[in-house]
């Protein structure tokens, strides 16, 4: 099989979305990625199990599972743990942004004698 058709299969078995979590700019990207060897069959993010149906395609032997795969977007009952933590950073940073933020206007505010 010729490199496009091979990068055209697994451009149809990537789920299209371009996200660019893979790295990559787009889906196309990393199918072309894949087929030259710089990248993983399993490298999207968004469906790591495409990663088999890519190896059927590139011809490559892997084993008959991987552990703990999950899609990037779930959510867990209660939340996921690592998301509550993130966001809590983030509310940290977005305040201590705006604290310093109000200090560069404090400066720049002329003095009144």
């Amino acid at each position: 099989m010729r490199d496009r058709e091979k990068i055209r299969q697994i451009y149809e078995t990537l789920p299209k979305l371009n996200c660019g979590l893979c790295g990559f700019a787009n889906c196309g990207h990393l199918a072309r990625a894949i087929v030259e060897g710089k990248a993983s069959p399993f490298g999207c993010k968004q469906d790591p199990l495409s990663g088999y149906k890519i190896n059927e395609i590139t011809g490559m032997k892997v084993p008959a599972y991987l552990y703990s795969l999950r899609p990037v977007f779930t959510s867990r009952p209660g939340g996921d743990p690592a998301a509550q933590v993130i966001r809590k950073e983030v509310r940290e940073l977005a305040r201590s942004v705006n604290d310093v933020m109000s200090r560069i206007e404090n400066l720049r505010k002329p003095e009144r004698a």
